[in-house]
């Protein structure tokens, strides 16, 4: 009888031998006569076959034209209130999915939304996600079609200083900051009381000395044109414990001077102003003993407002990190709207059989948010296709996917699936390799022309269930 080990060696002799074979077989194979031909198919044959045409693909090429992809401003052009007139026709995928049939999610914002200029300050929605999202991506496109048709200017809140340098919406310069952040690798603070950014910044390091610092805005031309008009510049801090000196300053000299009050809690400092036309503006600092400042904001007074927040390096469950009460006193004080929350990107590379540890951690961040902002609604939207290479995908993105969809459920979220709005499985080949290129060739990120179509999609399912939730007539 032949003993088992032994079977077991001959099997792994031959699959060494073939491949073996397959490694160093002739790319053009070996001629058999003059007609044939022996050839070994190469691993990466069968994930070629894999990189398939995308409906997806065929209907971008199929609307847009370069020249929409490439300029900025064309793509929100045609853009207008018109659209919340006509029907908007949808594959089932490409919906919004609400915690019950019975139960639309986002009701509370869409309410907030059909009165939008009867508030005070603008409505505002907070874009948070994982690198995805870095440069406004996404964000941008869902900023300049909302404004278009409910009204409202400016790019929202921006971190003083970030891990990314590729911001699109304004073009901005610092200098004399220390900045801790909650998230990632970057240095981490003496306390908790971060922004809900994920940042907190001080003027200098702490000594008995006085410190300056600045932060200088310019205009980008070459962005969305709404993106550059805005009404009022602010400016959100904490833990002042003496005033600080402030100089605001416009190509044409200085607009305001004086001290921001202290403040032991959280505190917003608006100043008015008429976007860029007179120039760049610059905010000056001073002093010995620094707050804790959050981040600059330039809205309209009215309308919609969208804050891209990318945290590169994170999962989407630091906000639990956060002091809860100086989280809490930021966000009640914004009239915030909606939440949208997108991350998983940097959950994918640890493959693994089981998620339910990341289910519950997203429920956790969740739960947090609508317990400080229970009027509030939440969208949050799946892990996109990701590859670990042009030739092989990462096999647990459904598991991930999955994870956030039944954490969302959980904590009564809506949920949208860019997971299958863009394809599925190992789309994202396709998506690089699309002409023009629509991702990145790391196989994980959209580039812009690729986050303007997503952007766009994600607007129209928005529009599109609002729209379902007016005909309900609920008031």
């Amino acid at each position: 009888m032949i003993k088992p080990y032994k079977i077991a060696v001959f099997l792994i002799a031959v699959q060494g031998m073939l491949a073996a074979m397959v490694f160093w077989f002739p790319e053009d194979g070996i001629s058999i006569g003059k007609e044939n031909s022996l050839v070994f198919s190469k691993p990466k044959d069968f994930y070629q076959e894999k990189t398939r045409e995308l409906e997806v693909i065929s209907e971008v090429e199929r609307l847009y034209s370069l020249e929409e992809l490439e300029e900025d401003t064309l793509l929100a052009a045609s853009i207008d209130s018109s659209i919340l007139k006509r029907a908007l026709i949808l594959d089932k995928n490409e919906r919004i999915v609400h915690p019950s049939d019975f139960e639309n999610g986002l009701y509370s914002f869409y309410r907030k939304l059909s009165r939008v200029n009867q508030f005070s300050k603008p409505l505002r929605i907070m874009h948070f996600g994982d690198s995805q999202l870095e440069g406004d991506r996404i964000s941008g496109v869902i900023r300049e079609n909302l404004q278009n048709v409910f009204g409202g200017c400016g790019v929202g809140f921006i971190p003083i200083s970030e891990t990314n340098t590729g911001r699109l919406s304004v073009l901005k310069e610092e200098n004399g900051w220390e900045r801790y952040q909650v998230f990632g690798n970057g240095r981490k603070g003496s306390h908790s009381r971060y922004g809900f950014m994920g940042y907190y910044y001080k003027v200098g390091r702490d000594t008995i000395d006085k410190k300056t610092a600045e932060i200088e805005i310019r205009k980008n031309r070459r962005y969305f044109k709404k993106a550059q008009n805005f009404e009022q510049i602010s400016l959100l801090y904490a833990n002042s414990a003496e005033n600080v000196d402030y100089e605001l300053k416009t190509d044409t000299g200085t607009v305001s001077r004086g001290n921001l009050v202290a403040t032991k809690g959280v505190k917003r400092r608006i100043w008015q102003m008429n976007g860029f036309s007179t120039g760049k503006i610059s905010l000056f600092l001073e002093t010995a003993n620094s707050p804790d400042f959050y981040g600059v904001s330039l809205d309209c007074r009215k309308g919609v407002a969208v804050d891209n927040i990318a945290l590169r390096g994170s999962s989407g469950t630091d906000f639990t990190k956060i002091d809860k009460e100086y989280l809490s006193q930021q966000l009640k004080s914004l009239n915030v709207g909606l939440i949208i929350f997108q991350f998983g990107l940097n959950v994918v590379p640890s493959e693994l059989k089981n998620y339910s540890y990341y289910e519950k951690a997203m429920y956790n961040q969740l739960k947090l948010l609508k317990e400080i902002l229970p009027d509030a609604s939440i969208l949050v939207i799946s892990v996109t296709d990701a590859c670990k290479n042009k030739e092989e995908s990462y096999a647990n993105i459904d598991k991930v996917r999955d994870a956030q969809l039944r954490a969302a459920k959980r904590a009564n979220c809506s949920f949208w699936d860019l997971y299958s709005v863009m394809g599925g499985e190992y789309s994202m080949p396709s998506w690089v390799n699309a002409n023009p290129s629509l991702a990145e060739k790391d196989f994980k990120h959209f580039n812009s022309r690729g986050a303007k179509v997503i952007g766009n999609k994600l607007f129209n399912a928005i529009i599109s269930d609002y729209n379902d939730y007016k005909s309900t007539n609920i008031n």
